[in-house]
């Protein structure tokens, strides 16, 4: 069982952080950077949940347009964020490919280049030559693909506990072992956060809890269809160098670290495991589920069983909702460690020898069109929501957290946020989600 530290809470502040991720963590050290009182609560330990448990690829390269202005200004900050944090965050900017395994594909990667043009993203298309100069021995260059250079890695062990630290150090407080229970209002407006070591008034919330944060919502009145879906990934042995860029190639996704270990994983495919809870969003999630049907795979396994233990009256998840089962409960699927091992013998052969060093999953909070809600409500007011990030939310984290500050200190977010509204689950505005790109 994890020992919390044992930490006194002020009996108010100015904000209520809720998630210890890299959105809460984030938005506490900029928050408490420009001089404001924050709490930030977290049920297990900082990045315990998915923000320590991602790819860690930094991408600008493949996003939703809607993502774009936030990434673009988040690489910005990534390139100086160890020296900020006095911190090694494994960062490494080697740039991010994606190889086209045949020309349909290749069409869909240009598309994407000719709808984010506006945005001065420097991709660059590749042909196999290219391909095989960025990754030296690759056996499968398929058709060519895309690259963009200013694309970089970093590590998630290590960044989201990096920033909860410096923001600790400037006088955040971080309650870990210690989740938010309730939000309180007043005269419409947020008042405080009950937690599980007691009531906090607080002038402004930030719901950043991952996949509870629906739970949060709907105590306010709205909706937010969200789900999650487990993702598995292998570090492996060092292995001689292959290359510096994030690379999705055959079936592999994978970044190899300084140190020569890899990350790797089954790319894009997708576990989700069934729970009566699955049904709650069913319909907002079918679109999608229907057009990337071969990506998916559903388990029967004793998550089901949890989910029925958890609905239990008297049950420690049913008497405290928005915690529900402490620690992360998603593990490895075995078949997608074998696949991304055989992928990598199959994709560089000349690896002669490599092993296992370590293998994880997580649960990945995902929303209907894959784009993050990041939107403040207008009732209550004051209270903030950074969620839904879909598997891309880790490079996307310190400027989430930034631009949660600013709009919490200057009453206007500091760069656009359009298409990231909560409205769009409820007035159909919402798009499908994109396809694999």
């Amino acid at each position: 069982m994890t020992q919390y530290p044992k930490i006194d809470l002020p009996d108010a502040c100015d904000v209520v952080v809720i998630g210890g991720g890299i959105h809460g963590a984030s938005s506490a050290y900029y928050l408490t950077k420009a001089g404001m009182k924050v709490v930030l609560l977290e049920k297990d330990t900082v990045a315990s949940h998915q923000s320590g448990r991602a790819w860690g690829f930094v991408r600008q390269q493949g996003r939703d347009p809607a993502e774009l202005p936030l990434m673009i200004e988040c690489n910005r900050i990534w390139q100086g964020l160890e020296k900020e944090l006095d911190a090694d965050l494994e960062w490494r900017q080697g740039g991010v490919l994606f190889v086209a395994r045949d020309g349909s594909e290749m069409a869909e990667y240009e598309q994407w280049i000719e709808e984010t043009k506006g945005f001065g993203i420097e991709t660059q298309v590749l042909d196999t030559k290219g391909v095989e100069k960025l990754t030296p021995g690759i056996t499968t260059p398929g058709v060519g693909g895309i690259y963009t250079p200013s694309d970089g890695q970093a590590e998630p062990k290590k960044a989201a506990p990096a920033i909860a630290k410096r923001a600790s150090e400037m006088g955040a407080v971080i309650a870990e072992g210690c989740g938010a229970l309730s939000i309180e209002t007043e005269g419409g407006a947020v008042s405080s956060v009950v937690s599980e070591r007691g009531e906090i008034k607080c002038k402004y919330v930030i719901c950043a809890a991952g996949a509870a944060s629906h739970k949060f919502v709907a105590k306010l009145g709205r909706r937010l269809p969200q789900q999650t879906t487990r993702g598995t990934v292998i570090r492996t042995t060092p292995v001689p160098h292959i290359s510096a860029a994030g690379t999705l190639a055959a079936g592999l996704a994978f970044r190899q670290r300084t140190d020569g270990s890899m990350n790797i994983a089954d790319e894009f495919m997708t576990d989700i495991d069934l729970t009566l809870g699955r049904f709650k969003f069913a319909r907002d999630f079918a679109p999608g589920l229907f057009d990337n049907w071969a990506t998916f795979k559903f388990h029967f396994n004793k998550r089901f069983f949890d989910d029925l233990v958890d609905r239990m009256p008297g049950s420690e998840a049913a008497k405290q909702p928005t915690i529900g089962r402490r620690t992360n409960q998603a593990e490895p699927y075995k078949v997608r460690v074998n696949n991304a091992m055989a992928n990598l013998q199959k994709v560089f052969p000349q690896i002669k020898q490599v092993g296992i060093v370590d293998q994880w999953a997580g649960d990945i909070d995902v929303t209907p069109d894959a784009v993050p809600v990041i939107d403040q409500l207008d009732r209550p007011k004051h209270f903030f929501i950074a969620t839904g990030f879909s598997g891309h939310g880790f490079a996307m984290g310190p400027m989430v957290g930034k631009v949660l500050a600013d709009w919490i200190t200057t009453g206007q977010p500091s760069i656009t946020l359009a298409g990231m509204e909560l409205a769009r689950f409820e007035d159909g505005t919402r798009r499908r989600p994109r396809s694999r790109v």
